[in-house]
């Protein structure tokens, strides 16, 4: 997971992160005391950690390219093997990175379209 998180940017980093989640969500699904409680922890530690880099990014700079953003949604998606170790926010830093991923995509578009594309995405965010 260390290794994941110095090279969290570049593909073999995304390897590695899905790799070891793969592994901690192993741990947690065979529910045995500490063990499971441990990789808990440590998958939450680093879900915290790699959401806050993304966060970051997507604060820091309003122009993020494409590339990078598709990215940065790889990243977060990998976090899903150990769902019950994600932060609290961590539908709406999803949803985000969609939102600007859609004005990627939909640059060039009509409007309508653009805007058909938010509402399926606002609707995401509805309580059923």
């Amino acid at each position: 997971m260390a290794e994941a998180e110095a090279d969290w940017a570049s593909a073999e980093g995304l390897a590695r992160l899905a790799d070891g989640l793969g592994r901690l969500a192993d741990i947690i699904d065979a529910g045995k005391g500490p063990d499971a409680r441990t990789a808990g922890n440590l998958a939450a530690t680093y879900a915290g950690r790699f959401y806050r880099r993304v966060r970051d990014k997507l604060a820091g700079d309003a122009q993020v390219p494409e590339p990078e953003l598709e990215h940065c949604f790889k990243v977060v998606l990998a976090f899903d093997q150990v769902e019950s170790s994600l932060p609290p926010a961590a539908s709406e830093t999803k949803i985000a990175i969609v939102e600007a991923l859609i004005d990627r995509y939909y640059e060039g578009h009509s409007p309508e379209q653009k805007r058909a594309a938010i509402e399926q995405l606002a609707a995401l965010r509805s309580p059923r």
